[in-house]
């Protein structure tokens, strides 16, 4: 795992957050790729209401995906966005953490670094991205 990553393990799920206090899976990697990687990606959190209505966020990732997913790559490599399905689309997003793991974040785990083959995640990647 990349160094930078244990800090930002363990950040409370909050729909619409955007700090290391509380945040959803957007905030999450805005917040990384800012801090990390000097990145600077929208705020959005004006554009839904609920971070859990995956209708809601799939919408959003349809009309801004040039933003989140700028470029797909075939490997996954540091700090790229991971987009990952819900209910079979688009809806969700975490960050390449090294070594096979991806780190997001849920309501129930808050964020977390879990292997790409762990269940929550397994057969749910869309693929990877450079946005840097």
């Amino acid at each position: 795992m990349y160094e930078w990553v244990k800090k930002y393990i363990g950040i409370p799920f909050i729909s619409n957050g955007r700090t290391i206090e509380g945040c959803d899976c957007y905030g999450l990697i805005r917040m990384i790729l800012k801090n990390e990687y000097n990145t600077n990606l929208p705020e959005f959190s004006n554009n839904y209401n609920d971070a859990l209505n995956v209708k809601e966020t799939a919408k959003l990732f349809e009309e801004h995906r040039p933003v989140l997913a700028a470029e797909k790559i075939e490997k996954p490599e540091e700090g790229a966005v991971v987009l990952i399905t819900e209910h079979g689309v688009p809806a969700h997003v975490g960050i390449v953490a090294g070594d096979g793991y991806i780190l997001h974040t849920g309501i129930k785990t808050g964020s977390v670094c879990q292997r790409d083959t762990h269940p929550a995640l397994s057969g749910r990647i869309e693929g990877y991205y450079n946005v840097s």
